[in-house]
């Protein structure tokens, strides 16, 4: 979602007129509406409040028009409005004399407040929110000030949880860890052995633990002969008979050693209990008899955007490559889909294989507008025809290409995988997995079906067709019982329009500078005095000429410069670059004048042009060499004469008289020549 902004014309409750308040979030157990605002004079500290109102009674100001609601860019409070669009990564990285570096800074004050967005549902469903998140205060080590802790967690709630919204940081002084300062055991006491029977888990107990559950543990095995293993053979425990015939673990020397109901709850805690279950009894069995039913996949979300499915599949038809009659690989299309609308959300492309780029092409089409994405393939695009935007919270994904760390480059925007799918699990992801086209497959020989289409021409198809299944779609299944839902169309689109308009989202927001920085795929350009060259493929536009960037190429003795960009794989009509931090669009420029369809090429057919064109410059240079050779056997045959038959001679040539004659009478028989024609 992006940052909201509420006024009110008249006021409105607790909402005064002429204040401009921020959306904190949603209280899912209460049912209300968090809303902040900042005082700030353009000096000082700035202070924040946040208060809560029911859900009913914002939605009833929203309807009678008491309550307006903005959509604003602003990544930044306005105490750091200077940073807008800036690539602060970079200019930390250039501050070379610096002592502490931005990021050193910042990393304390989001430490101090994670534990506190860990608890975020607890802490907007509390009567005063405000001393909810000052009790948080209190808690940190050390103390933090009640004012400015508050100020970090609103400023980083209401403008798209950019870590960089923290500056100016403070230094963050350590966190009390139970496992390393407690002086006695945790937990339950021994009902049978008494209050201070056995010992404290420490780390090392810990890691024993696991390293014999991961040591021992085979299907079926049950987790008290793991954890008997584990003692005699890890631990090197030994077993002691007492009179009443009880047997129980002891250590000869006295060292520590962990309980059963410790061994469960580390191997728990670092395995997971589903794992843990599905060693025993096997995936299958702990699906159908122990994993309880979830019911619809629309029942355990309330928000937009709050869990998101992608997934990639391939098109039927191989494309058209640049080159007469080539076929280029199968073009993977891989998309998101929204839980509670039914949305598709973003579209990604890649050769072949189900790629990473194809994930972060479709991360940053869920990022940007969709016009502006559009416009990139050559799409003209209504802004009301594909209305979503933002990431989300959380997204699911099978144990493929986007379920890679290295998917998201930046931490800061990456967003958790909460849910990965087990293989053959294809219902885990039934949201998105439905939505697929189906082919019929035919029997008999393998064949293909070679496309008349471009990749690019492909991927625009997929677009249209995104968009059609958006507004065509029958989401009636998903759709309660509500009057307000009565005479709305159950299409995805008109779902998101009802839910987007409530505030009901927990998407997050980026910036199109940073959805580029993070999610296309980086590449080195070369700048020149007339513009900016992919490899032989030229870019401009009106930016680049008012950055002064082509000015300082022109001063150099080369005149050209290596420049970091970025580009969308599949269409390199356009490509970004990054000068003095800031991004800028590129346009490709045709040669000569001609269509401009022609720019819209993707990378693959990019790469196929300049190996055929490699191949017709190889055979060239033997051409003209040949030719050359040609053309000057063929003179001295019709001639008798070398070709370079001259004699070179001292001095100047001399104008003798039978020379200047000679000379009037070519001239004389020109000049006839040219009064004639």
């Amino acid at each position: 979602m992006t940052c909201v902004e509420i006024t009110t014309p008249d006021g409105y409750g607790p909402l005064r007129q002429g204040t401009p308040y921020r959306f904190v979030g949603n209280a899912c157990q209460t049912h209300r509406v968090a809303l902040a605002f900042f005082d700030w004079e353009h000096l000082g500290q700035p202070l924040s409040h946040v208060f809560t109102m029911t859900r009913d009674e914002f939605e009833d100001g929203l309807s009678q028009a008491k309550i307006v609601v903005s959509h604003s860019h602003e990544d930044f409070p306005p105490w750091l409005a200077p940073r807008q669009g800036k690539n602060l990564e970079m200019i930390d990285a250039e501050r070379k004399n610096a002592k502490k570096s931005y990021r050193e800074y910042i990393e304390p004050r989001l430490l101090h407040i994670q534990l506190a967005l860990d608890d975020l549902d607890q802490i907007l469903s509390a009567e005063d929110v405000q001393s909810a998140i000052n009790a948080w205060a209190k808690r940190c080590t050390p103390r933090q000030n009640e004012t400015r802790y508050r100020t970090w967690i609103l400023t980083y709630l209401c403008f798209g949880r950019n870590i960089w919204t923290l500056l100016p940081p403070f230094h963050r002084s350590g966190c009390w860890e139970r496992e390393t300062h407690a002086t006695q055991k945790q937990g339950a006491p021994s009902k049978a052995y008494g209050k201070g029977y056995g010992h404290k888990m420490s780390h090392v107990m810990a890691d024993v633990c696991v390293k014999g559950y991961a040591k021992f543990q085979a299907p079926g095995k049950t987790l008290t002969h793991i954890y008997a293993d584990t003692m005699t053979k890890l631990f090197e425990c030994k077993v002691i008979t007492r009179r009443s015939g009880v047997k129980e673990f002891y250590h000869p020397q006295g060292k520590p050693f962990p309980s059963l109901r410790q061994f469960q709850y580390v191997v728990n805690k670092s395995f997971g209990i589903e794992n843990v279950q599905m060693n025993r009894y096997g995936s299958a069995r702990h699906r159908r008899s122990l994993a309880p039913s979830q019911g619809r996949f629309s029942e355990e979300v309330a928000y937009l955007l709050e869990k998101v499915e992608f997934d990639g599949y391939f098109v039927k038809e191989r494309p058209l490559g640049y080159l007469e009659r080539s076929v280029l690989p199968p073009l993977c299309v891989v998309e998101a889909r929204d839980m509670l609308s039914g949305a598709k959300l973003g579209i990604g492309f890649s050769f072949g294989a189900e790629r990473m780029a194809a994930y972060r092409m479709a991360l940053f089409s869920m990022a940007v507008p969709k016009p502006y994405f559009c416009s990139l393939c050559g799409i003209k695009l209504e802004p009301d025809t594909w209305i979503t935007i933002d990431l989300p919270a959380q997204y699911k994904v099978d144990r493929g290409s986007g379920s890679s760390e290295n998917v998201i480059a930046s931490d800061a925007a990456r967003p958790p995988i909460r849910n990965m799918t087990p293989g053959y699990s294809g219902q885990s992801k039934a949201t998105v997995e439905s939505s697929h086209p189906r082919d019929v497959k035919f029997e008999g020989e393998p064949h293909y079906i070679a496309s008349n289409l471009t990749p690019v021409e492909l991927a625009r198809r997929e677009i249209h067709a995104l968009i059609r299944f958006n507004h065509t779609a029958d989401m009636s299944a998903r759709m309660p019982m509500d009057r307000e839902l009565s005479f709305v169309l159950p299409t995805p689109h008109e779902l998101w329009k009802y839910y987007a308009g409530k505030l009901r989202t927990a998407g997050i927001p980026m910036s199109i500078p940073d959805a580029v920085r993070t999610f296309l795929t980086p590449v080195t350009m070369t700048a020149k005095k007339d513009g900016v060259y992919l490899d032989d493929r030229k870019y401009d536009s009106k930016d680049l000429r008012a950055c002064g960037l082509l000015n300082r190429v022109a001063r150099l003795p080369r005149q050209e410069m290596p420049i970091r960009g970025y580009i969308l794989d599949l269409c390199i009509r356009h490509v970004w670059i990054e000068v003095d931090h800031e991004i800028l669009l590129l346009d490709a420029q045709l040669p000569i004048r001609g269509d401009k369809e022609t720019l819209y090429v993707s990378i693959a057919e990019l790469t196929e042009w300049q190996d055929a064109r490699a191949e017709v410059n190889s055979t060239f240079r033997v051409h003209k060499v040949a030719a050359y050779a040609e053309s000057t056997a063929r003179f001295e045959t019709e001639t008798g004469k070398s070709w370079n038959s001259g004699t070179r001679k001292p001095g100047r040539a001399k104008k003798t008289a039978a020379a200047r004659q000679e000379a009037r009478e070519v001239d004389q028989h020109t000049s006839r020549r040219k009064s004639a024609s």
